[in-house]
């Protein structure tokens, strides 16, 4: 008898009124899509997902769906957890529950991916830290695998969470190249002026925000770069700045050289990479950080810093500075607006680089780690 793995789905649920997938969701969607790649897996697969509205974004045409009409969140966590509720849903073998922490009521047969250990490492009690340092090591040990996209996560998670290394496997995520991909910048740049985005060369910044995002230090080392008469601009992919930065950076944003953009679809995305010079992501912490591969993908270079997972994704193709070093980074924005030598030598690093990751090979490893611990 074949033996059968239930994936929780519940992040790639897309709620009432919600038009993309958070950074959970959207991993766990790429591996669901690109599993269904793989031919003859030796398991069988369902979906599960907990919701009384919402639709699953991933098109899951080759596994089975099973939806139980209880809403997920702590609320209900007793039900999962206290009753067998899921196994009469969807009896299985192994359940994989790809967002760090559930309720279940059987953990020996559960893997999880626990996707960083910042809540030790950087917590951020705003984001829930305090119930995750709490939570999430105890589940994480009684369950029988935990898969991680780094080699910094999985020493993080051994370090932090008391989880045995050979309990972890690293699955690094991928970048889909039928999403992130090159074209011409002036070209990329035209496209975006139709849509009246951009119409001169700038810089570019996504997944901003404050704290361990760090894009205040960004926006910092350019108000330096302007001081010294650089033509690029800088545009945010930041839906909702801070009303302390609108202040302190009123002259810039009121001049257009600053520009906040809010959530963006794919395509767009991919354009505003792809017209950029460069990209910065100045991050204090990051489980993987998927930015520096979509934009690499996008022949694009990127400005990053060397601390977790960073110098992972980035390797030997992205620029390193100190996530405090604003002189370091005022000083690259210059050599970029001022012509950088070596940069064709950079962009098609860059793109090598960004052409190792795939979701195919990340799918292959998750099938693997499944067939392991069944």
């Amino acid at each position: 008898m074949r033996k059968r793995l239930v994936i929780d789905g519940n992040s790639m649920v897309l709620r009432t009124g919600e038009t993309h997938l958070p950074g959970i969701g959207r991993t766990t969607y790429e591996i669901v899509t690109a599993l269904q790649e793989i031919k003859e897996l030796p398991f069988d697969v369902t979906i599960f997902t907990q919701t009384l509205r919402g639709r699953l974004a991933a098109e899951c045409t080759d596994f089975k769906r099973r939806n139980l009409l209880v809403p997920p969140g702590r609320k209900f966590a007793w039900l999962m957890k206290k009753t067998p509720l899921l196994d009469i849903a969807a009896s299985h073998d192994l359940l994989h529950i790809p967002h760090n922490y559930a309720d279940v009521r059987r953990p020996s047969h559960t893997v999880v991916t626990v996707h960083d250990a910042m809540f030790f490492s950087y917590p951020e009690d705003f984001l829930g830290h305090d119930f995750a340092r709490e939570h999430y090591p105890p589940f994480a040990r009684a369950c029988r695998a935990v898969i991680t996209c780094s080699q910094s996560s999985k020493e993080d998670i051994v370090t932090y969470m008391g989880v045995p290394p050979e309990k972890v496997t690293v699955a690094y995520w991928g970048v889909s190249g039928d999403v992130f991909y090159p074209s011409d910048k002036s070209e990329a740049l035209a496209q975006l002026g139709v849509k009246a985005l951009a119409d001169r060369p700038y810089f570019v910044s996504v997944s901003c925000d404050r704290g361990r995002k760090n894009t205040v230090t960004v926006m910092r080392a350019y108000r330096m770069a302007l001081q010294r008469k650089i033509e690029h601009d800088l545009l945010l992919v930041w839906g909702s700045p801070p009303e302390e930065y609108l202040g302190e950076f009123a002259p810039e944003i009121e001049s257009g050289r600053i520009r906040f953009l809010p959530h963006v679809d794919d395509e767009t995305l991919r354009l505003l990479y792809a017209a950029s010079t460069a990209s910065w992501f100045p991050s204090r912490y990051e489980g993987f950080g998927l930015p520096v591969l979509e934009s690499m993908a996008c022949g694009t270079p990127v400005v990053t810093c060397r601390n977790s997972s960073l110098g992972e994704a980035g390797g030997d193709a992205a620029l390193y500075v100190g996530p405090d070093d604003v002189d370091a980074m005022a000083d690259l924005m210059v050599e970029f607006d001022r012509g950088r030598s070596g940069y064709d030598a950079l962009v098609a690093r860059s793109l090598e680089h960004a052409a190792g990751f795939s979701w195919k090979r990340a799918a292959e490893t998750y099938a693997s780690f499944y067939e392991a611990n069944m």
